[in-house]
């Protein structure tokens, strides 16, 4: 009896032990298995998350852009009316300007386009049906992909063209007057492309009142 006194506490040890090792074992599995899902998830939220971020950093910089273009087209129309005032007009200043309004132009549509703030008429399409909503929605979106395109090829044409015409003013090509062109194209492709998105999505974009946006 007294040598079996370790061997029982030996046995009912080990038994435990592995019970235990097993229990603790299958709880492991099961948290991994059941963990899975949830990492999946974690790596799809960190995605989106990236993108937002892209998107958000891709915005201020148009934005600060957009800023620095307004203010030196203001400060090259100053200058221009001020040394055309004292007689010495300068010989750079009303192409540079054409230039910048150009430049300055292409940034505030790829703007617009984000703030979904261009014109729209929807007295007709807010009477439709959901589903033809949708339908609608995607086709205007389609067709400004369509559009997109052909102005993304044809200034490809245009900076090719005028690539080795000198400006008349400026010691630059004349091809930088289009030089933002395909960047737009690029973005009204992006953005028309995320829109379609978000009606697949059932999701519906708030957009503010004209003038109500921040800046």
């Amino acid at each position: 009896m007294v040598g079996l006194v370790p061997t029982i506490h030996a046995f009912v040890s080990d038994g435990l032990v592995q019970d235990v090792d097993a229990r603790h074992k299958g709880e492991h599995d099961g948290a991994s298995r059941r963990s899975a899902p949830f990492r999946s998830f974690e790596h799809q939220d960190m995605a989106g998350h990236s993108m937002k971020s892209f998107a958000a950093l891709a915005d201020r910089l148009v934005y600060w852009a957009a800023v620095v273009l307004l203010l030196m087209l203001l400060a090259v129309v100053v200058l221009g009316v001020f040394f055309r005032q004292i007689n010495q007009p300068l010989a750079w200043s009303d192409e540079l300007a054409q230039y910048l309004l150009v430049w300055t132009g292409f940034v505030g549509w790829i703007i617009a386009a984000r703030r979904r703030s261009h014109i729209r008429i929807m007295v007709f399409a807010e009477k439709l049906p959901r589903p033809l909503q949708a339908a609608l929605e995607i086709a205007t979106q389609v067709a400004v992909i369509v559009f997109a395109g052909v102005l993304l090829r044809y200034s490809w044409a245009l900076i090719e063209r005028t690539w080795d015409v000198e400006s008349i003013a400026l010691p630059i090509t004349s091809a930088a007057l289009y030089i933002v062109m395909p960047f737009a194209a690029l973005a009204l492709i992006l953005q028309a492309l995320a829109e379609i998105g978000d009606v697949f999505a059932g999701r519906k974009v708030a957009v503010a009142e004209p003038g109500a946006q921040a800046l």
